[in-house]
């Protein structure tokens, strides 16, 4: 039996890109209600048709954070502190932090997690990285293992939440990279992620334009 057929979630996904949208869709599909809010510092707005999708709520971070059983932070890092400040009382929930830690047109990265931590108390935070796709490309990093998701970060209930809801997605493949004192290698992963990626998908547009 599989896991959404036990318990349907209410997630609260902060942000506005093509993460967040994808998972949105991921997770109503599966049978949970979101909550999606945004900053003032998305570039876009949410999606206007997910207001057609009945276990969908646009709101305001606030109520989004207050109705979730857990939060999920896809907003750009320079939004992270603003995102923190209006969770509210999130002490006792699950954030997963899927943010970049390297602001736009910044070289310094932004510790997102303590940033989040030192404003709301929360304690079960997590920093995701997803290789999804991409995992051939990094396997040599990981003893020639393909991994999918990328967890760091001290609270071990809030990686086992982000194993069960990204199980629904399809990640079947995960590395755990440690605890806080990692982030500093975690980012540096992220740094390779990005350029790695960056010229996969200049690769694979050089071949469709040939």
């Amino acid at each position: 039996m599989e896991y959404r057929s036990f318990v349907s979630l209410n997630i609260a996904i902060i942000g506005s890109n093509r993460l967040s949208e994808a998972l949105t869709l991921a997770y109503t599909d599966a049978g949970h209600n979101v909550y999606a809010a945004t900053t003032e510092g998305d570039r876009s707005p949410i999606n206007p048709h997910f207001e057609l999708l009945n276990n969908v709520r646009i709101c305001d971070i606030e109520t989004a954070a207050a109705s979730a059983d857990f939060v999920v932070v896809c907003t750009r890092a320079n939004d992270v502190r603003e995102v923190a400040y209006w969770l509210g009382d999130v002490r006792r929930k699950v954030i997963i932090d899927l943010t970049a830690n390297v602001p736009e047109g910044l070289k310094d990265n932004m510790n997102t997690v303590n940033a989040i931590k030192s404003i709301t108390g929360a304690t079960h935070i997590v920093k995701g990285l997803s290789l999804y796709n991409h995992e051939d490309l990094f396997s040599p990093l990981f003893g020639g293992n393909k991994v999918q998701l990328v967890m760091v970060g001290d609270s071990q209930k809030a990686k086992e939440m982000l194993k069960i809801i990204s199980v629904e997605l399809g990640v079947t493949r995960f590395h755990d990279f440690g605890g806080a004192d990692n982030f500093t290698l975690f980012d540096e992963l992220c740094k390779c992620c990005r350029s790695m990626m960056k010229i996969s998908y200049n690769k694979v547009e050089l071949a469709i334009h040939k």
